[in-house]
């Protein structure tokens, strides 16, 4: 009987799934956050000012607080420890493309090229699922990639995928 390896993901990069999945509890969260913050000041600013903030003129500020509070929380959550919330949970990590620590510039540049991911209904993220490093046009621009990092956990995949890999290795001829 021989014994089953089991590969570990960490490492790996990540997969257009695992990227969306992130992305949408991101989604979330930028949203819900944002409306429990403007619900609150709305709140506040009506009790201690009897003013509202509807009108006119609301529409546009609230456009570009919300895009503020948005590049906020991903850039902040990217150049202190690498990922976001959703990013988190799915076990991905933002990385410079040679593997090492990306600085605060390369998160600064990620953040604001990622518009241009997303423009022309979202051609720009196709690439995660036709480029070979899953990498999308801010990844490109700012030299990054997303990778699977569970940190001391340890994350593997499931005993038939590694079996068929670990058959596969074992059959290639090795230089």
């Amino acid at each position: 009987m021989t014994r089953r390896v089991r590969r570990s993901v960490s490492g790996h990069y990540a997969g257009a799934i695992s990227r969306a999945a992130a992305a949408a509890i991101d989604g979330l969260l930028i949203a819900g956050l944002y409306t429990l913050g403007v619900a609150g000041f709305g709140y506040l600013l009506d009790m201690f000012t009897s003013t509202s903030l509807t009108g006119d003129r609301s529409t546009l500020l609230g456009i570009a607080a919300f895009a503020i509070w948005a590049f906020s929380y991903v850039f902040i959550s990217l150049a202190i420890t690498g990922r976001t919330i959703g990013k988190g949970l799915t076990g991905l990590r933002v990385v410079r493309a040679d593997g090492t620590a990306p600085g605060v510039r390369t998160m600064f540049v990620r953040t604001l090229v990622f518009p241009l991911s997303v423009i022309f209904f979202g051609i720009g993220l196709l690439l995660i699922v036709v480029q070979r490093e899953h990498r999308s046009v801010h990844d490109l621009i700012a030299k990054t990639c997303v990778v699977y990092d569970w940190g001391d956990r340890s994350a593997e995949m499931p005993g038939p995928l590694s079996d068929f890999l670990n058959r596969a290795q074992s059959d290639s001829p090795q230089p």
